[in-house]
C-alpha cells in the first residue's frame, strides 16, 4: 500500500512538472526545448526532492557570420538555472529548424550535424545520470562541466592515463625520498604493460574498468614466460600495479579493486654474508692489481659502515659529525627511502677514508659492474665459495659486524636505516642458521660415538 501512494506520488509530480514548467521565451530563446524530470526520494526523512532538467539547441541570430553560418550552442536549464556552450558545430542560419532544433533537409551534412546534436543530449543525460549516481546535487554549470570531463569523480580514466600521471609526480621527488632507480621501474613497468596490453588486447590502452583478474593473470604470465622474468622480478612490477589499482579506488576512478582476490607473493630469497673468518680472508687479502685494491677496500668500508652502494658514492663531507666524545658519525639519509642512517665510524673505515683523502670524492668507488666483477675475482682468489656482490658487505656488517657481537636489534636497525626491525630480523635469523650450521661442525668434531 505505502509502495502504491509513493508511485502514485512521483506520477503526479512528474505530469505536474511536464505541465507547469515550461520554459518561457526570451530574446534569444523562444523554442520547444527537451526537458525531464529527475526525482530522487531520500528514506531518511520521507522528503522528496526534485530538479527539472532541460536542454535547447539554437543559433544566435545576431552573430550570424557574413557567410550565413551561426554557431549551435547549447542552453541547459535545471531548476531555472541556465548556462550556455558552444557545440563546436556550424550551421546556415537558413536551414536551422528553430521548432525542432536540428538542421533542414537529408542531405549527408544536415544528417550528420543531426547525429551530431543527437549525440550530445545523449551525453548530457548520462552524465547527469552519472553525477546523481554519485550523489551529486545538480546544476547547470556542474552538468556542463561534466559534460566537458572537468569533474574528475566521473571521468573515465586509463590505465595508461593514471600511471603516466603517477610516474610524473614521482619524477619531481627523485633525489628527495625516490631513488632513481625506484623511478626506473615505473617507467619500465610501463612499457612491459604497453607490449602486454598491445600483444593480448590489439589497443593502445584500457579503461580501469576494463581491469579484472584475468587481465593480472595474463599480466604476470607475460612476465614470468614471454619476459622470462623470476617471480620476484614480476612481483616488482604487479606491486606496482596494485598501487595504481588502488590509488584508482581511493580517488573514486573505479570502485572495484580486482586486486583484491589477488596475491602478489615473493619467493624467499637466501641472503649471502661474510662470517669472520670470510671477512678477515678479505681483510688480509693483498694484490698489486689497483683495480682489485679499491674494490677491496671500498668492499670493506660497506662491511663496516652498513652503507649500500649509491650511499657511499653520494657521500659528502657534511654527511660526517664528531660528538663530544670525540666519536665520529656519518649521519645520512639513505638515497632508496630517505630514511635517516646513523652510524659511528669504525676504526677500519676511518683508515680507508684517510687513505682516499684528497681523490675527487669522499670514497671514489667504482662502477657496479665493475666492482662486482672485481670481488668475484677476489672471492676466488680468497678461496671463498659464495657469491659476492658489493650488497654482501652490507649484509656482512648487519650480521657478522654488528649483530654477532650483541649489538641490538632496534640499534642495527637504526644505523641501517630501516623503517622497522622487521628486515633487520630476517638478518638475525640467518645469523642463527650460520651459527647452527658450525656448531654442527663442533659437534661432528667432538663425537664421542666416533
Amino acid at each position: 500500500m505505502k509502495m502504491f501512494c509513493v508511485q502514485s506520488v512521483c506520477i503526479f509530480v512528474l505530469l505536474v512538472n511536464c505541465t507547469q514548467k515550461s520554459i518561457q521565451p526570451t530574446n534569444i530563446q523562444k523554442d520547444i526545448s527537451f526537458q525531464r524530470t529527475s526525482i530522487s526520494l531520500i528514506s531518511n526523512d520521507r522528503t522528496m526532492v526534485r530538479s527539472s532538467f532541460a536542454i535547447l539547441f539554437f543559433i544566435r541570430d545576431s552573430r550570424v557570420r557574413k557567410d550565413g553560418t551561426a554557431s549551435i550552442e547549447v542552453v541547459l536549464t535545471v531548476n531555472g538555472e541556465r548556462c550556455a556552450f558552444s557545440t563546436g558545430k556550424r550551421v546556415k542560419s537558413s536551414n536551422w529548424d528553430k521548432v525542432k532544433q536540428q538542421v533542414r533537409g537529408k542531405d549527408e551534412e544536415a544528417q550528420s550535424l543531426n547525429n551530431c546534436l543527437k549525440a550530445i543530449k545523449a551525453k548530457l543525460y548520462q552524465k547527469e545520470a552519472e553525477l546523481l549516481d554519485r550523489g551529486f546535487i545538480i546544476t547547470a554549470e556542474l552538468l556542463r562541466d561534466a559534460y566537458f570531463d572537468k569533474v574528475e569523480s566521473i571521468k573515465e580514466r586509463s590505465l595508461f592515463e593514471v600511471f603516466e600521471e603517477h610516474n610524473k609526480e614521482q619524477e619531481k621527488l627523485v633525489g628527495n625520498g625516490v631513488s632513481k632507480a625506484t623511478y626506473w621501474i615505473s617507467v619500465y613497468t610501463v612499457r612491459l604493460l604497453k607490449d602486454f596490453v598491445q600483444q593480448k588486447y590489439k589497443r593502445e590502452d584500457l579503461y580501469l574498468r576494463e581491469l579484472n583478474i584475468n587481465f593480472i593473470q595474463s599480466f604476470h604470465s607475460f612476465l614470468r614466460v614471454d619476459k622470462g622474468m623470476a617471480q620476484n622480478s614480476s612481483t616488482k612490477h604487479l606491486k606496482l600495479l596494485k598501487k595504481i589499482i588502488n590509488l584508482s579506488v581511493t580517488n573514486s576512478y573505479i570502485t572495484f579493486n580486482p586486486f583484491s582476490t589477488y596475491k602478489v607473493e615473493r619467493e624467499p630469497v637466501e641472503i649471502d654474508f661474510l662470517d669472520e673468518e670470510e671477512l678477515r680472508k678479505i681483510i688480509n687479502f693483498e694484490t698489486p692489481i689497483s683495480r682489485f685494491e679499491k674494490a677491496k677496500d671500498f668492499f670493506l668500508f660497506g662491511c663496516f659502515t652498513g652503507l649500500s652502494y649509491i650511499d657511499i658514492k653520494t657521500l659528502m663531507p657534511e654527511h660526517f659529525e664528531k660528538d663530544n666524545a670525540g666519536r665520529i658519525w656519518i649521519k645520512k639519509r639513505r638515497v632508496k627511502t630517505g630514511i635517516l642512517s646513523r652510524i659511528p665510524l669504525l676504526p677500519i673505515a676511518k683508515l680507508i677514508l684517510d687513505k682516499y683523502k684528497g681523490s675527487s670524492r669522499i670514497i671514489p668507488i667504482q662502477d657496479p659492474a665493475d666492482i662486482n666483477k672485481y670481488l668475484k675475482d677476489i672471492a676466488i682468489l680468497c678461496n671463498i665459495n659464495k657469491r659476492i656482490t658489493f650488497h654482501t658487505s652490507r649484509h656482512t656488517f648487519a650480521s657478522t659486524v654488528t649483530l654477532a657481537n650483541n649489538i641490538s636489534l632496534e640499534v642495527v636497525s637504526k644505523m641501517l636505516g630501516h623503517t622497522n626491525t622487521r628486515m633487520t630480523t630476517h638478518y638475525a635469523k640467518l645469523l642463527d642458521k650460520c651459527i647452527g650450521e658450525q656448531m654442527d661442525k663442533l659437534i661432528d668434531t667432538f663425537n664421542c660415538e666416533k
